[in-house]
């Protein structure tokens, strides 16, 4: 017997669930603590979104230079000035800013 191939469609479905889980341990593992293990799955999300080209919908809820996963003021600080968001790594130090939406 051959080995059974997925289409395409049907593997970036996995891979989105699973990813999804993956963001869903790391926010477990950050709220408890264990910034190694979350930092771990966030890395493997990622990577698994690169493999399959699936985006993860998850870019915010972590820092793109260390992979923390954000826990507000544990391990993020986010200010709001100037037309945008900054959101600040504590465990890095790396800088993300947004612009903020245009109201009306």
């Amino acid at each position: 017997m051959g080995r059974r191939h997925l289409s395409k469609g049907d593997s970036k479905a996995i891979a989105k669930d699973r990813i999804d889980r993956l963001f869903q341990l790391a926010q477990a593992e950050a709220v408890a603590g264990k910034m190694d293990r979350s930092k771990r799955y966030v890395g493997l999300a990622l990577r698994m979104g690169e493999r399959h080209k699936v985006r993860s919908g998850h870019k915010r809820t972590y820092c793109p230079s260390c992979h923390s996963y954000f826990i507000p003021s544990r391990n993020m600080r986010a200010r709001v000035g100037k037309g945008r968001v900054s959101i600040t790594c504590l465990a890095c130090g790396h800088v993300t800013r947004y612009p903020l939406g245009k109201n009306g």
